[in-house]
């Protein structure tokens, strides 16, 4: 059976990554030096021009460069973004698939990689219960071995609120796929709200005028 012709392009999810490290210096207004020396205390090395050049330019396929673990946290921590950019899909208005072994030819829908970043409604909640596995960042202290305790004080702040910002991305992207930009959406509910209400104001006239007058009922005389 031959194999259905191939309709948009794919992205592997390191075509992704390549793609937004490309995003992530554009937004500092680096230039691809810039961005090594900025990476080098991170990555451990210092990358040349080429070397970052041949990563923006994997994006278009011919070589795909593979990324680690330690490389996208080099990332983050060089250009002061989350891990969660680096692997963000290119928005649906480019018709971009996402290539995956187990993807039809124009690739998964990027809302896939989506899913798996920012967690579903039926697995955040394991990410919730890791996160809960962590100390509430108030005050700790080092017990020693001979029972005295050492005061550390307080370090940082709760982590477990976090997830509530990942809930608004979620809560976001699902206005914006029913209603599409949400400014535009909140602009025409409100005008779809102010119709309704005149039209309930007409209505409610319109049954006012047409209802005949209840005729008073006169006593029968005695």
């Amino acid at each position: 059976m031959a194999r259905r012709k191939q309709t948009r392009p794919t992205y592997t999810v390191n075509q992704v990554i390549a793609s937004n490290v490309a995003k992530a210096r554009m937004l500092r207004g680096w230039t691809q030096q810039e961005a090594a020396d900025a990476l080098a205390p991170y990555l451990g090395t210092k990358m040349s021009t080429a070397s970052f050049s041949a990563i923006e330019r994997s994006v278009d396929g011919g070589r795909v460069r593979e990324f680690d673990a330690d490389e996208v946290f080099a990332f983050a921590r060089g250009f002061g973004l989350p891990i969660g950019w680096f692997f963000t899909p290119p928005s649906p208005n480019e018709n971009i698939g996402l290539a995956a072994p187990d993807a039809p030819t124009d690739g998964l829908d990027p809302h896939v990689l989506l899913d798996a970043l920012l967690g579903t409604e039926e697995t955040v909640d394991a990410w919730r219960q890791l996160l809960l596995s962590w100390p509430l960042m108030t005050h700790r202290v080092r017990l020693h071995d001979d029972g005295t305790a050492e005061y550390l004080g307080r370090e940082e702040e709760d982590v477990h609120p976090r997830l509530d910002i990942l809930r608004e991305l979620q809560a976001g992207m699902s206005v914006r796929d029913a209603l599409g930009d949400i400014d535009e959406a909140r602009h025409v509910l409100l005008q779809l709200a102010d119709l309704l209400a005149e039209l309930g104001d007409n209505a409610t006239n319109d049954s006012t005028s047409t209802t005949p007058a209840r005729s008073k009922s006169k006593a029968p005389k005695k």
